[in-house]
């Protein structure tokens, strides 16, 4: 096995190369990693190695009912047979930016679990009760994340654009707010639902992304990843700021923010849920219902 480092606060260490996942291992909040049917009392599953997984995957990410998000997502935007490519980029888009999302999700479960388990070998049950380490790709991740999510309400307004606008192509909408304000002939209750996404889940994306893009990386103090007891685990914690809207490094409050993996992961799950429901707008599912061969 060939070793890769990781820089802790305490020095360069090297990191000891962890077992690929048992057939039947659970992941569940703060990269706990459990095998059979052991439920970590009060933390949320999150992904797990049954079926199905598919290529480019290590886990199968699940939604908060135990479903699989990887399942969903490759049948999303799902043509009813044969048909041209060229009719249909817009709707595989969709699924494009949605895979892309979990997979970067699915590297930072792969991330959470590997530095616990590191920390555990390090530091046995028993021998401590709080503590912190270090790596960086955690960060890396969260922020391939968090702009791959935000272009799937992107690759969502092309297709609602290009099915309630026709051919139309000058003026197409500029943001995601300006199809809320200007829904045209878009179901109202699908714009309702796009309204509370966006107020909910949307503009903190935007929030991050800007943050990152524009003022400071979403990490304080280094690459600091906290470790806590849970479970009679050890689980890690990465927290992103409270107020990514404060436009200045010194004014975050990483303090009481939301734990990164536990946000992507809510994240990942709503975007799922919400192009489903782009889906199945009439209009939308009659196109895919009867395939387009140019």
């Amino acid at each position: 096995m060939s070793p890769f480092p990781l820089f802790g606060l305490s020095g360069y260490i090297e990191l000891i190369m962890i077992e690929p996942y048992s057939p039947t291992t659970n992941i569940y909040e703060h990269g706990i990693s459990v095998e059979g049917d052991e439920h970590p009392e009060s933390l949320c599953l999150i992904a797990t190695t049954a079926l199905p997984i598919y290529s480019g995957f290590s886990l199968s990410i699940v939604d908060f009912e135990g479903h699989s998000l990887n399942e969903r997502a490759v049948h999303l935007s799902e043509v009813n047979g044969p048909y041209c490519l060229a009719e249909y980029h817009e709707e595989r888009d969709v699924r494009y930016s949605v895979l892309a999302t979990l997979y970067h999700l699915n590297r930072l479960i792969d991330l959470y679990v590997r530095v616990t388990q590191l920390f555990e070998r390090v530091h046995p049950p028993g021998t401590a009760k709080r503590g912190n380490t270090s790596d960086p790709r955690v960060f890396y991740e969260i922020y391939a994340f968090l702009g791959a999510a935000r272009r799937v309400y992107e690759s969502i307004k092309k297709v609602l654009w290009k099915h309630y606008h026709g051919s139309v192509t000058e003026g197409r909408w500029r943001s995601i707010g300006r199809v809320i304000d200007s829904p045209r002939d878009i179901p109202p209750l699908f714009v309702n639902e796009l309204n509370k996404s966006w107020n909910t889940f949307g503009k903190k994306l935007k929030d991050y992304r800007d943050c990152v893009a524009h003022y400071a990386p979403l990490n304080d103090g280094g690459t600091t990843c906290w470790m806590n007891w849970y479970a009679k685990r050890w689980g890690m914690i990465v927290r992103l700021p409270a107020n990514p809207k404060a436009q200045s490094r010194n004014a975050f409050d990483f303090d009481s923010g939301p734990e990164a993996l536990s946000y992507c992961h809510s994240v990942a799950c709503h975007l799922v849920d919400l192009c489903e429901s782009m889906d199945a707008q009439t209009k939308v599912a009659s196109y895919l219902a009867n395939p387009k061969m140019g």
